[in-house]
């Protein structure tokens, strides 16, 4: 009974294995470019038609990606003709956490620090569930219009914004903030997605 309960579990492991193989083989690289110690990547996984912009962060260090290299690192993404696969379109961009880039974490903590619909206090939103409305932040004009610019070189558009495991925490853990101090809890990180659909025509 028990060489039967270790062959089905060693079984179950392998398949799992086996699976998280598949999966990322089917990933691929389509820009990369290194910031400071870390290096950004995007891939593209053709499969489940979803791109992942990815910081690695080298053992001990942390990735804090500035505007331009990740609009730059998108960019050539978007240049790419992987992203016309004959499987379909791809249907969102994952970008990890949102404090791997202090821009976007600056301009959530800083947006909520001044909404009255945030309760500093309590440490989320007055009404709303707080996925939504850090994703409702992040879906303002100031933020998309940037990544619109960049995923309309292939026909896409950002048609919202996705998030999860939203963090508050005081000014002082947002990432390289040096602006007006409060007191009070403040989103500043979450894992984030940008929802993709395409329509019309690719610009070349």
């Amino acid at each position: 009974m028990k060489t039967m309960m270790r062959m089905s579990l060693l079984g179950f492991v392998l398949v799992i294995l086996g699976f998280t193989s598949t999966v990322l083989s089917q990933e691929e690289v389509i820009s990369s470019s290194n910031v400071g110690e870390c290096s950004l990547t995007v891939e593209a996984n053709a499969r489940w038609h979803t791109l992942r912009l990815r910081a690695y962060h080298p053992e001990g260090k942390n990735c804090l990606v500035d505007r331009d290299s990740m609009l730059s690192v998108l960019s050539e993404a978007f240049s790419k003709t992987v992203l016309l696969n004959s499987e379909g379109v791809f249907t969102s961009l994952y970008i990890g956490r949102l404090i791997d880039y202090p821009w976007l974490s600056q301009y959530l903590a800083i947006t909520a620090r001044e909404d009255r619909k945030w309760n500093a206090k309590r440490g989320k939103p007055v009404a709303l569930n707080v996925n939504k409305y850090v994703s409702g932040v992040l879906s303002q004009k100031e933020v998309l219009a940037q990544i619109e610019t960049i995923v309309a070189k292939k026909g896409y558009r950002v048609k919202g914004v996705s998030v999860e495991k939203v963090l508050a925490g005081g000014l002082r853990e947002v990432p390289q903030y040096s602006g007006e101090m409060a007191a009070g809890l403040f989103p500043y990180d979450a894992q984030v997605w940008f929802r993709l659909e395409r329509g019309g025509t690719d610009r070349k």
